[in-house]
């Protein structure tokens, strides 16, 4: 039998429960009756109102779907807190009849299950005074229904009423609430009033002060505000509460997220916590009795069922008449002892099982007992047979439903010992989802160095510069993010995992820059200080040292030499050294260039010089002499434009150098020895010199004389358009050649030009003469001619220029 299978209540829970389960089933109508009703979330009760020896008292089966039915003998209960089984089968057999009787027969509606006392009839609609008498202190107050017709209000009789009930909110098996306007501090108030049909009901009428009183008695911000606990002029008991803005728990929960459902959950518990300290055992939690006001209020309600421990204990006998005691829950949240119907069996882990029901339904999704009826659902509770969980569920909700299984236990020895221990565990989980948010987002943070490529390709050209600087700042942050996950929670495996194959990979990449200490770090900190790679990177330390105790020796004179230079690993382009005449020369701290890679300095004036030089470089494996321009650092890069003709840069800050450099193998590695000229100065001369030739050429053809200059290396003769005119020969033509040009010349002048020109070229002297020249008309003219030698920064003569005229214009 079912109550056979139930473990850790009272030893009594066993035949009770039995004697519940059985009388149901011999009865075949209420078996069909609770057969055919759905399974739902609505409360359970019995009533186990003691009644003197061979007495009794009215009774009633009840459902909110049922009709109140009078006159049935409540069942006895013996001392030890047993219903007897063949007065609770008279009474189930009297008001679980489906014959239509004061019986609402659709079984599609579902509420509350009652056996309770009280008598309907017509003489009691007006409680006898010796019935209230016992109730304690209730005030008088008037409540009237506020009239929507102006014509049907009574002035008169409203001056006096309290509370106007403006609407109906909700209604259960004992009582109906409403809305209601308090006129004395007009305000907004909920009234729960007893039903009319259990005004004479001692059993209902006790139950339902107990439950205004325990209300009243619970001072905490998560249970619901009692004001007012009264009596109407008919004797109808109710009381007035907080009006909730909001709706309860279960209308919202499924579209709430796991934390604020959690959050709720953890209010409720510390309502519960409070309760407990208080003496009370609420026996009846579930969403549907905790209100979620609009303004992020969370008050557990529907009291009717709390208990006080120190009435429930084995000595104490059997509850007395105005204890009101009863035996209830919801099927579909009930813990075994409370299926059970184990009276003394109901401690504190009573509660603390209800809320890992909760936390069940909160993660599951659904209750956690369940059946195709109502009785099928009360046998599962009765059980303790709890709903598979859904396969989809991930490690955190896998883990709360832990917590809730262990809340669930069978026997209540195997529970929580506490409310503060549930939440304890929650906490804990709490702390755990934020460790594994903190893993989830580092694993984002990984997939985002990922997408920058391998590390040995991070400073190519192909990848963005703002990605490749901050690998290394993201791999730190990615570490932060790991290493606060296993602070909080110092057994996160996964945090732990992912930290170690973080630092494997930050390794790696280490490694690919050519940070090789790093990386031993990094391996060590993973525990692969002896692995494979560790030792390869070993290695290749080692290696770099040699190379570096060889280029030290080579870099002392290289340091200290006149002419600015650089020593580069041609590998990957790092530079190793840059003597002190380099520095200067380029304006940097020696930090700023050496270990940095020549690719991102921004020393180039112009991009495409680079590329020329590193093509011939790389062609040629050296180079002598490659003219370009380099950057100080306080240049504005954005202010340059590149002429894409000569590749200059015409703006201060831009420096001319020659380069030259050569590969050289240093401790076992190649290298590259660049040494730097500044020409700044010979340029800036040339630039003049070419400007005021400009300038004179200019003058010349505007005092009308003709100007013409020959090359030496070239050999080539530039003429004016003045000296074709002063010469008479064809512009078409163009300018002759030397020898053209002295065969054009009267033979008897000849050789007296020679002779000023070779003297010019060779000795740098100045000359002017007289000579006779033939035009294209074949008659020679007399011109006079002036000449100056134009000589480079080495004062050799690379140019003859100057004017030609008439004769009679030149002078003698």
């Amino acid at each position: 039998m079912c109550g056979q299978l139930i473990r850790g209540c009272s030893p009594s829970s066993d035949v009770l429960m039995s004697s519940l389960i059985e009388t149901i089933e011999v009865d075949a109508a209420l078996s069909k009756r609770l057969a055919e009703m759905p399974a739902d979330s609505q409360t359970l009760t019995l009533s186990l109102d003691a009644i003197a020896e061979g007495g009794s008292s009215a009774g009633v089966l009840q459902h909110p779907s049922w009709a109140y039915v009078p006159h049935i003998a409540t069942p006895r209960v013996t001392t030890e807190g047993k219903v007897d089984a063949a007065d609770l089968a008279r009474t189930i057999e009297a008001t679980g009849s489906v014959d239509g009787e004061g019986v609402d027969a659709d079984p599609s509606r579902t509420g509350n299950l009652l056996i309770g006392a009280g008598d309907s009839s017509p003489s009691a609609l007006n409680p006898p005074a010796a019935t209230s008498s016992c109730e304690g202190f209730l005030p008088p107050r008037r409540v009237a229904m506020l009239s929507s017709d102006p014509t049907k209000a009574d002035c008169a009789s409203m001056k006096d009423v309290e509370y106007r009930l403006v609407g109906t909110l909700g209604s259960g098996g004992t009582g109906i609430v409403y809305q209601a306007h308090q006129r004395a501090i007009d305000r907004e108030v909920a009234i729960k009033v007893l039903r009319r049909e259990l005004a004479t009901d001692a059993s209902s009428r006790g139950r339902f002060l107990a439950e205004a009183r325990v209300i009243g008695a619970l001072d905490h911000p998560n249970v619901i505000a009692l004001h007012d606990l009264c009596i109407d002029d008919e004797g109808q008991l109710f009381y007035s509460m907080k009006r909730v803005d909001g709706a309860s728990w279960d209308q919202q929960i499924d579209t709430l997220s796991l934390e604020k459902n959690l959050n709720i959950l953890l209010r409720v518990a510390d309502a519960i916590r409070y309760a407990h300290s208080r003496g009370l055992v609420h026996r009846d939690l579930k969403p549907e009795n905790v209100m979620l006001g609009r303004f992020g209020e969370v008050l557990v309600a529907d009291w009717g069922l709390a208990l006080s421990k120190s009435s429930l204990t084995p000595t104490a006998a059997v509850p007395s008449t105005d204890s009101h005691h009863a035996i209830g829950g919801t099927p579909a949240y009930m813990a075994p002892e409370l299926a059970a119907g184990d009276l003394f069996g109901i401690t504190y882990a009573t509660d603390i099982y209800l809320l890992g029901a909760i936390l069940f339904r909160v993660v599951a999704g659904f209750p956690p007992h369940h059946g195709k009826s109502l009785l099928a659902c009360i046998r599962a509770a009765a059980n303790n047979q709890i709903e598979p969980v859904p396969e989809q569920l991930g490690d955190t909700e896998l883990e709360l439903i832990q917590i809730a299984l262990k809340a669930m236990a069978t026997d209540p020895l195997d529970r929580f010992t506490s409310v503060e221990e549930l939440i304890e565990a929650i906490e804990g989980h709490r702390s755990h989802e934020a460790s594994d948010r903190l893993v989830r987002r580092a694993k984002r943070r990984l997939a985002e160095i990922g997408e920058l490529g391998a590390p040995e390709e991070v400073c190519q050209e192909s990848v963005p510069s703002g990605l490749r600087a901050d690998r290394y700042e993201r791999f730190a942050a990615v570490d932060a993010l790991l290493r606060e996950a296993i602070e909080i929670w110092p057994d996160n495996r996964r945090a732990i995992d992912t930290l170690r194959s973080t630092q494997l990979e930050f390794a790696r990449t280490a490694t690919a820059q050519g940070d090789l200490d790093l990386a031993l770090v990094l391996y060590e900190s993973a525990g692969q200080t002896d692995s494979e790679a560790a030792a390869r990177v070993r290695k290749q330390r080692d290696r770099r040292e040699r190379v570096r105790e060889s280029q030290a020796k080579y870099s002392t004179l290289f340091t200290h030499s006149p002419d600015a230079g650089m020593l580069i690993r041609w590998s990957d382009g790092v530079v190793l050294e840059a003597n002190t005449a380099c520095l200067e020369l380029l304006g940097y701290a020696k930090e700023e260039v050496v270990g940095q890679k020549m690719t991102s300095l921004t020393i180039w004036a112009c991009p495409e010089k680079r590329e020329t030089f590193i093509e011939q470089l790389a062609r040629e494996g050296q180079i002598d002499n490659f003219e370009t321009q380099f950057l100080h650092k306080q240049t504005q890069l954005e202010e340059l434009n590149c002429d894409d003709k000569t590749g200059q840069v015409q703006i201060p800050g831009v420096i001319d150098v020659l380069i030259s450099s050569r590969t050289v193998h240093l401790g076992g590695e190649e290298m590259l020895l660049s040494t730097v000229r500044d020409i700044s100065a010979r340029k800036t001369a040339e630039r003049d010199l070419e400007y005021s030739r400009r300038r004179l050429r200019d003058l010349q053809r505007l005092a009308g004389l003709g100007s013409w200059s020959f090359a030496l290396q070239s050999q080539a003769i530039r003429w004016s358009e003045e000296a074709f005119r002063v010469t008479g020969r064809d512009v078409s033509r163009g300018a002759p050649d030397y020898n053209d040009f002295i065969a054009s010349i009267h033979p008897d002048d000849r050789e007296k030009l020679q002779v000023a020109v070779e003297r010019s070229l060779t000795q740098g002297t100045s000359y002017q003469l007289k000579f006779r020249y033939r035009d294209d008309q074949g008659k020679y003219r007399k011109l006079f001619t002036r000449g100056n030698p134009v000589f480079d920064a080495d004062d050799n003569v690379i140019e003859i220029y100057g004017i030609l005229q008439h004769a009679a214009a030149g002078g003698g």
